[in-house]
């Protein structure tokens, strides 16, 4: 392992492991992930990627996943790599939207709650890698839960079978998540439920092969994103007109604050400030280094 790649993604995930929202992270988090799983990106072909997180109050995804996959997705697409991102038919003219604003050309599917996703309509004989960035993900009792327990599978699509069934197949999966109950999060499961709301039981049961825990979840898109330009030596990252772009558009688009539920440019219930910070950071991180 590149020592000099250590260092820089030591410092990456010491920004994006910031708890302004309370969560306790620090007793439940994984980390020392993000630098090899951008290694084991960098060796693949088809990067399929997917999020969206239903908000019931609002009736509409939120803010926190969308602006992280497409900053990812762009890099990823960049970089030469094939980029498929997932989600709902709900929050198709949301990610449509975002991915337009910076001219990210990835490919974008999307689902009903009561679709029958076959594997081939996901992976093909080229998918290497498989990544979940704050997208619901099945607990115990086989449901999906926001944050306060509710259940949202009525509006959520089946990406849990083919996340489970990539694994089996030997694609590296990728679960990113804030609070637990993210895709791919199983790992952290007992020491949220612990730590979060004692004996809650509603965390993701589905395991990863490498978990990015972030203080939110765009931050780990950003983060991997900034890792992923370094280690190639090219600043990849859409500029910070373009990132605020993405995150001001989805909002015209629909996208609500998942904390508040507001149709606001905000994350997490956070002042924009923080989303922008973290943004700028990792600018000033690649500016500095290359």
């Amino acid at each position: 392992m590149n020592s000099k790649y250590k260092s820089i993604a030591e410092k990456i995930e010491t920004l994006i492991l910031q708890d302004p929202g309370n969560r306790g992270i620090s007793n439940w988090a994984i980390d020392g992930n993000l630098l090899p799983a951008a290694e084991s990106i960098l060796t693949g072909k088809h990067i399929v990627i997917t999020t969206g997180f239903f908000i019931l109050s609002s009736n509409i995804i939120e803010t926190d996943g969308p602006p992280g996959v497409i900053v990812l997705a762009k890099v990823l697409s960049e970089s030469g790599y094939k980029v498929t991102i997932v989600t709902d038919n709900h929050a198709r003219e949301i990610m449509q939207i975002g991915l337009d604003s910076i001219n990210c050309k990835a490919e974008l599917k999307c689902f009903s709650p009561d679709d029958k996703i076959e594997t081939s309509d996901i992976i093909n004989s080229e998918t290497t890698h498989f990544i979940a960035l704050e997208r619901p993900g099945k607990a115990d009792n086989g449901y999906h839960q926001n944050f306060r327990g509710k259940i949202i599978s009525d509006f959520v699509a089946n990406t849990d079978d083919i996340f489970l069934k990539a694994r089996s197949l030997g694609i590296k999966t990728i679960g990113i998540g804030d609070g637990g109950n993210e895709l791919g999060m199983g790992k952290v499961k007992h020491l949220v439920d612990k730590n979060i709301v004692p004996y809650r039981d509603f965390s993701c049961n589905i395991e990863s092969d490498f978990t990015i825990c972030a203080g939110v979840s765009n931050w780990a898109g950003y983060g991997l994103s900034a890792l992923l330009s370094f280690i190639q030596h090219k600043n990849l990252l859409p500029n910070f007109d373009e990132y605020s772009k993405i995150l001001n558009e989805i909002v015209k688009a629909g996208a609500v604050d998942g904390v508040t539920g507001l149709n606001l440019a905000t994350v997490d219930g956070l002042d924009r400030s923080w989303e922008d910070s973290i943004y700028k950071s990792m600018l000033h991180i690649l500016k500095d280094l290359l």
